[in-house]
């Protein structure tokens, strides 16, 4: 007799995607009109990229449509404020398609702690209904 796989649906839950990244630059820093913003921001995505890449991190399947974020910054990493590298970090989730949007249908909840993270900054996808 075949028993169905408690790690296929509907039994199994979405697993979470964590990401150890580098602290994303002040929204402060890179939302300024001089276009020296856009250079700093695409300098960390180059970072970012290379980590990901040496890490082995592949996306697969269609980005996550509603989620969490359980966002850990390192006190060690940045000196700016807790809130400031949160929309950087957000738009690059949408940009490596990890989360399909970050409109309030999707993104549920945000929880963010200064904690360890050891390249600065850890997210934590998690899926849900």
């Amino acid at each position: 007799m075949n028993l169905p796989s408690y790690s296929d649906p509907p039994f199994a839950c979405p697993q979470d995607v964590v990401l150890d990244l580098p602290v994303p630059p002040s929204v402060n820093k890179t939302r300024r009109i001089d276009g020296a913003g856009k250079a700093l921001t695409a300098k960390w995505r180059t970072l970012a990229h290379g980590i990901l890449m040496a890490a082995g991190f592949r996306r697969r399947g269609t980005p996550i449509r509603r989620f969490q974020l359980w966002i850990t910054v390192s006190e060690d990493h940045t000196e700016q404020d807790l809130d400031n590298p949160l929309k950087n970090l957000i738009d690059y989730l949408r940009l490596i398609e990890v989360v399909e949007n970050d409109a309030r249908k999707n993104m549920r909840e945000i929880h963010v702690v200064w904690g360890a993270a050891p390249e600065g900054c850890r997210v934590t996808v998690r899926p849900c209904a």
